[in-house]
């Protein structure tokens, strides 16, 4: 699943930066009103330059008694960055989310402008949605095997019952059957093996 599904998953509305002249008593206020941890700092272009993350407010400024009101986006902000891009895989990004010990990912386009930004939480619930889903394909194809073996054998048996089949007939018949059948296990391992890779 690719970071580009989480579109599905989050309103990208709620997606919103600030500028390097920002002052942090006004980043702080919209961290704790929208209950977040982090938000992206881009310049006049919509690139993506730094990050302020309450991590940052607290060991940048609150330690060193900043006036929060004088201290801008651009004093404190971290600017060595990690980012992402829509094509990416999910999984892969929780992987690297996870050994960078990063809780935010700014998602950029080629040119470097913001076109995301997500938490660990976001990808996390992604990935819960993806398993759902794919259990739920598996469940569907299980039971379509499944309807298809039994109604397969119970025309058989039916068929010898009434004596619609010659008997000489009887063993070629049950064999197309059970090969039918072993054809679709087998077409059901490799769907499922799909729905894995996906």
């Amino acid at each position: 699943m690719k970071i580009s599904t989480l579109r599905n998953l989050k309103n990208i509305k709620e997606n919103f930066s600030f500028t390097s002249g920002t002052p942090i008593s006004e980043i702080a206020i919209a961290l704790k009103e929208k209950n977040i941890g982090a938000v992206p700092i881009v310049d006049d272009q919509m690139r993506l330059i730094g990050i302020v993350s309450e991590r940052d407010i607290v060991t940048k400024m609150v330690v060193e008694a900043r006036d929060a009101d004088l201290t801008t986006a651009s004093d404190i902000m971290t600017t060595k960055i990690i980012s992402a891009n829509l094509n990416d895989e999910i999984n892969y990004i929780i992987g690297l989310m996870k050994s960078k010990n990063i809780r935010h990912m700014p998602v950029t386009d080629q040119d470097g402008h913001l076109t995301d930004f997500f938490s660990i939480r976001d990808f996390l619930s992604a990935e819960i949605q993806s398993n759902l889903n794919v259990t739920q394909k598996h469940k569907n194809v299980v039971r379509y095997q499944v309807i298809t073996s039994v109604l397969l054998i119970s025309a058989t048996f039916l068929g010898a019952f009434f004596d619609l089949f010659e008997k000489k007939n009887i063993i070629l018949i049950s064999s197309v059957v059970f090969l039918i059948i072993g054809i679709t296990a087998v077409l059901t391992i490799q769907t499922n093996k799909q729905y894995r890779d996906d």
